[in-house]
């Protein structure tokens, strides 16, 4: 008998369905079979009655199910246990984003890797609200322009991870790609439909309005929405153009996109991207090991603010 063999006799506990428990377990149906007929014959017992091409646990199965829970359990508490004296932080730790949540996503699976037992939650834009008005997060991922604002009100204390330019992202069916042109400029683009974000509070403003009103129009949005996933996806769908800083181009482009990027003539603005954290006083050990990994990851200087 061996640990996968219980595994997978309690998942198909749950299901009752050898195919579906197959899938779940990601392995194949015949596997799975093999796994616990084995272990029936082991235990010289039917764990589960066959009618026709359904399974039913037996009163045999209930009986071994309640201490192969307990003996599952208490291996997974003696794993945590021995890892917990490897790895020295755990802890949880919430972070609100205002700006497309992704971006921080090497930053994180770098430092789960070092720090398995720390537990985040990330929440996006109005998700965020909620979670903001029942509990303060320990950080808030979002623009410079807008956190400074935030900082100074609230206490929070405010760095600047990262700056980057604007592109415009374009679906070809919209404006078809001419050779050798890489750049656009805003001013010619009036006429045209834009994929923007509803979100407006003092964490994130979209970017596009105030850049396409210093071209000198007011922007024609027919689609709006308060998630970047969608907004990516109705540029891949070509409905329209979006303003996008750099770093989110890997995202938008997928094999079968049919986009375009071209930078924005005459663009001199620059989008910032900041993490707001509460005072040192109100870190908790993990909040204050993360964020001490954060600043060496985007190669920042030891933060000596209180």
């Amino acid at each position: 008998m061996d640990i996968f063999q219980i595994q997978y006799f309690l998942e198909l506990k749950k299901h009752e369905h050898m195919s579906i428990t197959a899938d779940l377990l990601n392995i194949s149906q015949p596997a799975l079979s093999r796994s616990i007929a084995a272990l029936e014959a082991e235990l010289g017992i039917q764990l589960f009655d066959r009618i026709g091409k359904r399974i039913k646990l037996n009163r045999n199965g209930e009986e071994f199910a309640k201490y192969a829970e307990k003996a599952l359990r208490i291996l997974n508490y003696g794993v945590s246990a021995a890892k917990k004296v490897h790895y020295e932080i755990t802890g949880q730790i919430t972070i609100l984003c205002y700006a497309y949540a992704p971006l921080l996503s090497q930053c994180l699976a770098s430092y789960a890797r070092l720090n398995p037992y720390v537990q985040f939650t990330i929440s996006q834009f109005m998700l965020g609200e909620a979670l903001k008005r029942a509990e303060k997060p320990d950080f808030i991922f979002c623009t410079s322009r807008t956190a400074h604002a935030y900082g100074q009100e609230q206490f929070w204390v405010s760095e600047s991870l990262l700056e980057e330019s604007y592109v415009l992202a374009a679906p070809v069916s919209l404006l078809p790609p001419e050779p050798g042109k890489t750049s656009v400029s805003l001013a010619d683009l009036k006429e045209y439909p834009f994929i923007t974000l509803t979100h407006n509070s003092i964490f994130f403003r979209d970017a596009t309005f105030s850049l396409c009103q210093d071209a000198g129009f007011f922007v024609k949005s027919p689609f709006q929405t308060d998630s970047y996933d969608t907004l990516l996806d109705l540029v891949r769908q070509g409905l329209g153009l979006a303003i996008l800083p750099a770093s989110c181009i890997p995202y938008l482009m997928a094999p079968e996109s049919d986009v375009s990027i071209y930078t924005l003539e005459g663009c001199s603005h620059r989008h910032t991207l900041s993490m707001l954290r509460q005072r040192k006083a109100s870190m908790t050990e993990a909040s204050q090991d993360f964020w001490e990994f954060v600043l060496d990851f985007y190669r920042l200087p030891k933060d000596e603010r209180e």
